[in-house]
């Protein structure tokens, strides 16, 4: 890329487009999987996003740090280490392993979770049972993350998009299979789409590895001779990885309280509630692939000593995401039986859905108001990983979530019974303050400071 050039719209869609599509396919097969769920029964899908957020907040303080390897990838490829890019690859690979009898112990602390929740007796058996399901393919996150960011790092997004594609599609295919017995396959219902998501993690891993094995990358970057374990990287990893893990699991695990706390308002709100939060991934979701994209960019020109064109990455990624999201927001605003129908159930068209219509219509407005501050803070979040300013994001996350979001949301429900729109009101300043925050940390420019790697 030409340095007049460099961090502009076309560098930043080149890099960001095949993540954005990525995170795309995981977003419709999550939306799939959702509307399928709704078709089957309202409770199945009460319990499906409190059993799938438990999973993944579970998961994220090992998946965030695991991530990290793509901004150690990016800074080692733009200083122009390449055999350092394959032996970070490597860390993370051991990262992954150590971490996974610790997931699979983790299993008995979600159903601890569940049985605190007070949910009805039925939607919380089928939580533990959809959550226990996805915990044993949870296993392949971290080592998914490691691997794809050999690739991402270096800014080959291609090669990610296509692994997620495959990973995706075949999970959606299942789905359709197990949750109602089509094609011959046993009817499942909640436990089918767990047993989906688990068995394709599998695909995307195979996919990754082979290449990154393979002929072409060992010439160059030492992929199959940088396997020892690499103490000095290993430690950036885990001094730079953790802290990015934990804000990862602070973010995601104040959204699971919220589920639940919401949960104990009723089923009816939780349906509402879950469903709004499933459309909300169409604007969620492909913004982690810019942020991603962002991380990379800022990495990779930190690593050069370019901390002008790295700055000018994160405005164009802005901007773009900005532009995306406002659309989607006018549409939540104005449009939002468009989203919420397709829920309705096809099997049970008697099905009460008219009272989870009127709240999720509600919600919906609410998600158009905070989604262009929720843009700016996944934006902002990723530049400061890309330089290593992880552990303000951190100790941000630590105040804002559960300082200022989580109490007061417990206090609503429990204590001021005023019920789901003032719950959803918090939410919607949490996610205002958020962007605030992190664009000041962005913009008072302590990042530009920061190097991993000399």
């Amino acid at each position: 890329m030409p340095q007049s050039d460099a961090g502009g719209f076309r560098e930043v869609l080149s890099i960001a487009v095949p993540l954005v599509l990525s995170t795309a396919s995981l977003t419709l097969m999550l939306f799939v999987d959702r509307m399928f769920l709704s078709w089957y029964s309202q409770a199945a899908v009460a319990a499906s996003t409190p059993g799938g957020i438990t999973y993944f907040a579970i998961c994220s303080p090992f998946l965030g740090t695991a991530q990290y390897v793509n901004t150690l990838v990016a800074q080692h490829h733009g200083s122009g280490n390449k055999p350092a890019c394959g032996r970070a690859v490597w860390q993370g690979v051991w990262f992954s392993v150590l971490c996974a009898p610790l997931m699979l112990e983790s299993i008995q602390l979600g159903n601890a979770v569940f049985a605190w929740s007070g949910h009805g007796h039925h939607v919380s058996e089928l939580e533990k049972e959809f959550f226990s399901i996805l915990m044993l393919g949870g296993v392949f996150l971290p080592l998914n993350a490691s691997l794809s960011s050999f690739f991402s790092g270096r800014g080959k997004t291609m090669v990610v998009m296509w692994g997620n594609l495959a990973g995706n599609a075949a999970n959606a295919l299942l789905d359709y299979c197990l949750i109602f017995g089509n094609f011959g396959c046993p009817e499942m219902g909640i436990r089918g789409a767990g047993v989906a998501t688990a068995v394709t993690g599998v695909i995307p891993a195979i996919y990754w590895g082979v290449l990154f094995l393979s002929k072409r990358y060992q010439v160059s970057y030492r992929t199959r001779e940088g396997y020892a374990f690499d103490k000095k990287l290993f430690f950036l990893l885990i001094r730079y990885g953790v802290p990015a893990g934990l804000q990862f699991f602070l973010d995601i695990s104040a959204f699971t309280v919220f589920v639940f706390l919401v949960g104990r308002l009723g089923e009816v709100d939780l349906a509402a509630t879950n469903i709004v939060l499933s459309i909300e991934m169409l604007s969620f979701l492909p913004m982690v692939g810019m942020s991603t994209a962002t991380a990379t960019l800022v990495g990779e020109y930190l690593g050069r000593n370019r901390t002008e064109d790295a700055e000018r990455s994160v405005h164009s990624a802005l901007k773009l995401a900005l532009g995306y999201t406002a659309v989607l927001a006018a549409l939540y605003m104005f449009f939002p039986d468009s989203f919420l129908d397709v829920f309705k159930s096809r099997e049970h068209p008697d099905m009460a859905f008219g009272p989870v219509a009127d709240r999720g219509a509600v919600l919906l407005r609410f998600v158009a108001v905070y989604t262009v501050f929720d843009t700016m803070f996944i934006i902002y979040s990723g530049a400061l990983k890309g330089a290593g300013d992880t552990r303000f994001a951190m100790w941000a996350q630590i105040f804002t979530a559960w300082v200022i979001f989580v109490p007061p949301v417990y206090f609503i429900v429990e204590y001021w019974h005023t019920g789901l729109f003032a719950a959803w009101a918090w939410l919607t300043l949490y996610a205002i303050l958020l962007g605030i925050v992190f664009r000041a940390r962005f913009r008072s420019g302590h990042w530009k400071a920061l190097r991993l790697v000399e």
